[in-house]
């Protein structure tokens, strides 16, 4: 992981290799419990970084992480403007 700031807003910013990650997931040598496994997964896949099985890679975990996993998708697929159904918040 690097960070910077953006150069406009002077905002942090964070650059993930999300290949490494989840080859080091996969390697045993990152050390997580198993829902932040799974949620390394799906940002690894949505990143393109790596091929999931997206049921077995969403069962297990709660409500609040499926939620998250739902907008970051819904950002991903470029609807930021889409209300959440779960909490009500902006993607």
């Amino acid at each position: 992981m690097e960070f910077g700031w953006e150069t406009f807003s002077g905002q942090v910013m964070a650059a993930v290799d999300f290949e490494a990650a989840a080859g080091a997931l996969e390697a045993g040598v990152l050390p997580c419990a198993g829902s932040e496994g799974q949620i390394l997964r799906l940002a690894a896949s949505i990143a393109g970084a790596a091929a999931i099985d997206l049921g077995s890679a969403l069962s297990g975990l709660d409500e609040g992480n499926v939620a998250l996993v739902a907008g970051a998708v819904l950002h991903a697929a470029g609807h930021r403007g889409v209300v959440a159904a779960f909490g009500g918040e902006r993607c």
